[in-house]
């Protein structure tokens, strides 16, 4: 797919028409604004319907900014949240790919910067989004550019969580007791001595419906850390007892201690929980003698449970969209603003600079016509002219990268790792239970766990709800910032090594060059998405998935309770906490796809470029290099037809003191000679 054109009609003048194209770079900018435009609108109407939603409970006397988009089972809620962050992710790719093909044509050279750096003895990047440029260019294209990548930082950590899913859990009481004083009500009241208060509320809710559950269906209703379905429980015991033991169940009490934190169905293995074990890693033997169920000595013969209206919820966050709209307008105003602007003859592609170079040749890069990035790295600038005999030893696509690039490569890697290997060893050991593989799969991808959510981080010291939202935000998206980091430099790696393939190719045979903008002759289009599509498409699905995959392995956890006795009321929800929840199993997952990548950018870089071409790599000055003419001669029309790369006939005009010239011409060329000089 390649870019479009739009032909403006104009005024015709004198005996013809006259025509303006809008096309390839300014096309894509343009639209790029257009849509980052419409996602702006998009967000600033949905902002403006959330205003009027109901507000979300608050601390005390504190004013909360979220708003509650629904309220209702936690099966629909977490649908409709996969759902809204789908679309979220959607626009949030429009506006980091409008951005970062902004940052791409903001930091490509123009000819007249690239001639002002040759002239300095330096040389610019071509084709890639490049930040060595930015102390080349002009001031105001690289302050727009900085100012677009700060305003790329809030759509990483805040955008994917403008919506958020809270679970609304429910504090039970269980009661044991003999089968036939199950509906002794005032027996029960007098027995809970001075919590009077909690026994008119149970006498009342002796009263309603209540529903007959197995000895194991019961365990598994209640066998869960944040209890959303039911309340109350009593487990009825068949040995006659007269008494009972009453038991106030909070599924949130323990859930920031730093150790021994129990889970809160541990009542259901009664006794047999010792040390920092928890229920959890004992349900596989307490269901097999479901039958024998003994949580508090006696043999429980069934339960009766009451079920409630789940009221999990989505949540609008107005301080973070409020933070989008101003991300949003910033972005757009500075695409339009250079897409209204451009830059005069920007050279931002391969095909752009190959255009440029042979339509006026580079007076300074002369008589270097074997020059690759690493000779002239190796010799400095002012060495690089001269005869030279060429290698006829083909390189692998690895050399089109610095050394300083895969430097920083792996070490950018290796500190993301080790990070992340640091962070999984700190999860899987404050876990409580079990750590073997087997139970940090059971924990599940992306599924909230009371045995693996962060605590003694300060979560909990943010005194407003808003607050610990916005820091769990953070947290929870920082890896989305960092991921972002490496996979720049990890596109950066292919796009250099697949641009020096197909600088390479033209000592094949005659191609086309691809350019940004303006097609003439046989000219083509450069590719959309920078890359050939069997890297370009592969490469964006790893992306994907990746962001997905470090979705699961951290998130947002909030939790909001509900009055046990009147769960129908907005009111009597009360705010817990928000903080994070963490997947062992998706971290592992996602080092393994990590490694993956890794594996995959090695054997590419390990395979061999088609011809022994000098490796030019983005560099301008040995691009400029390979484009002159032996008789020195500008060659406008060369561009607009196939070119081929090797040994250039002479017309007898040539400079060159009787060596043979090497570089991109139309005409027919010859193959290079193993010991001769060429200049």
């Amino acid at each position: 797919m390649a870019a479009s054109d739009i032909t403006v009609e104009t005024q015709p003048g004198p005996g013809q028409a006259q025509q303006k194209k809008i096309s390839g770079w300014r096309f894509t900018l343009i639209a790029g604004a257009a849509s980052v435009v419409i996602v702006f609108i998009i967000n600033l109407s949905i902002t403006f319907w959330a205003i009027k939603l109901p507000v979300g409970n608050e601390v005390e006397d504190t004013i909360t900014s979220r708003r509650i988009i629904f309220e209702g089972s936690c099966v629909t809620s977490k649908n409709l949240n996969v759902v809204l962050h789908l679309l979220i992710n959607i626009f949030s790719s429009v506006l980091l790919s409008a951005s970062s093909y902004a940052m791409q044509c903001l930091s490509a050279p123009t000819r007249a910067e690239v001639d002002q750096a040759h002239a300095q003895g330096q040389w610019m990047d071509v084709g890639l989004l490049s930040v060595r440029n930015l102390g080349k260019i002009s001031g105001k294209r690289c302050f727009l550019w900085v100012l677009l990548a700060l305003s790329s930082l809030p759509m990483h950590l805040l955008y994917n969580s403008v919506i958020f899913a809270s679970l609304s859990t429910v504090d039970y009481n269980a009661v044991i007791l003999g089968e036939h004083a199950r509906w002794n009500a005032s027996a029960i009241v007098t027995k809970l001595g001075k919590e009077i208060e909690a026994g008119r509320k149970f006498q009342f809710a002796l009263q309603d419906n209540w529903e007959n559950l197995t000895s194991l269906e019961c365990i598994d209703a209640y066998a869960t850390g944040f209890q959303t379905t039911r309340s109350n429980v009593l487990l009825v015991c068949d040995e006659g007892l007269e008494i009972y033991e009453f038991a106030s169940i909070s599924t949130t009490d323990n859930q920031f201690r730093d150790h021994c934190r129990p889970s809160p169905f541990d009542w259901i293995c009664g006794v047999s929980i010792q040390g920092c074990s928890t229920c959890r890693n004992q349900l596989a033997v307490v269901r097999s003698r479901a039958n024998d169920w003994r949580p508090a000595g006696c043999r429980v013969k069934y339960c009766l449970s009451k079920s409630v209206r789940q009221a999990c919820r989505l949540n609008f966050s107005m301080v973070i969209a409020t933070i989008m709209l101003g991300v949003s307008i910033v972005k757009a105003g500075i695409l339009i603003y250079v897409a209204l602007n451009p830059p005069k003859q920007p050279l931002f592609v391969l095909g752009d600079a190959i255009q440029a170079f042979l339509e006026d040749p580079d007076p300074s890069s002369k008589n270097m016509t074997l020059a690759s990035i690493d000779y002239i790295k190796r010799s400095g600038f002012g060495r690089c002219s001269g005869p030279m005999t060429p290698s006829l030893k083909k390189r692998r696509w690895a050399a089109a990268v610095s050394g300083r690039r895969w430097a920083t490569s792996a070490f950018l890697y290796c500190l993301a790792l080790g990070a992340t290997l640091f962070f999984l060893s700190y999860g899987i050991h404050h876990i409580i239970g079990d750590r073997d593989i087997q139970a940090l799969w059971e924990i599940g991808f992306g599924e909230v766990s009371e045995t693996a959510i962060l605590t003694g981080m300060g979560f909990k010291d943010f005194r407003t709800p808003d607050n610990q939202v916005l820091i769990s935000v953070f947290f929870a998206n920082l890896p989305h910032i960092l991921f972002s980091i490496l996979y720049f430099q990890y596109n950066g790696l292919f796009t250099s090594m697949l641009s020096s393939t197909e600088w390479s190719a033209f000592g094949l045979k005659k191609k086309a060059i691809r350019v940004s903008s303006h097609r003439r002759g046989e000219q083509r289009s450069r590719y959309f998405l920078q890359l050939p599509y069997r890297f370009g498409i592969p490469l964006t699905i790893v992306s994907i998935v990746m962001h997905w995959m470090l979705s699961q392995s951290i998130f947002i956890v909030v939790v909001e309770d509900m009055n046990p006795w009147d769960v129908s009321a907005r009111s009597n929800r009360s705010w817990i906490f928000a903080t994070c929840g963490y997947s062992p199993i998706a971290i592992i997952f996602s080092i393994i796809i990590s490694f993956l990548m890794v594996i995959w950018v090695v054997i590419t870089g390990c395979l061999t470029l088609p011809t022994a071409v000098p490796v030019v790599g983005s560099c301008s000055l040995a691009i400029a290099a390979a484009c002159h003419h032996p008789n020195g001669l500008p060659q406008p029309e060369a561009p607009l037809i196939p070119l081929q790369w090797g040994v250039m006939r002479s017309s007898g005009l040539s400079d060159g003191g009787g060596y043979g010239h090497c570089g991109l011409s139309s005409e027919e060329v010859g193959e290079l000679q193993d010991g001769e000089e060429y200049l």
